[in-house]
Formats: C-alpha cells, structure tokens, sequence
C-alpha cells in the first residue's frame, strides 16, 4: 500500500470515526488491525493460505472469525 494510499484509508477511517460508525481511536491502527484480520486466510498469511480446493464449508467459517474479530475491534 503507498503512502498516498495509506493516507485516503486513514482518512476514510476517520470520516467513519467522526460519523460514530467506527469506535475512537488512531486511525491508521484501527486501520491496520481491519488489514491484518482481513490477509488472515489469504495468500500472504504467515499461518495458512487457504485454497479453492478446500471445503467451502470451511471457507465459510474462516471468514466469520475475522469478520467478528473486526467488528469487535471496530464498533463504537
């Protein structure tokens, strides 16, 4: 992501903030957690990329962790 990138996502995120969707906070940290869940299953994840091969059941459940994991860091 480029600096310029950065800036208009850190910037979304404090419009979000300031509109009481998003919970108080930096910005740019709140931001990065929501990034981190989000590559959790992905190619570039540390832990496991998932596949097309595998289950979608499985795919499913993957999904709703981060999912929650981002809500819950997030809500006002």
């Amino acid at each position: 992501m480029g600096a310029s990138s950065a800036s208009a996502e850190t910037e979304a995120m404090a419009r979000a903030q300031a509109a009481g969707l998003v919970r108080e906070g930096d910005p740019f940290g709140l931001m990065a957690v929501v990034i981190a869940r989000s590559r959790a299953w992905s190619p570039v994840s540390g832990v496991h990329a998932a596949t097309a091969d595998e289950d979608q059941a499985v795919h499913a459940r993957r999904r709703t962790l981060p999912h929650d994991c981002v809500r819950s860091a997030t809500a006002p």
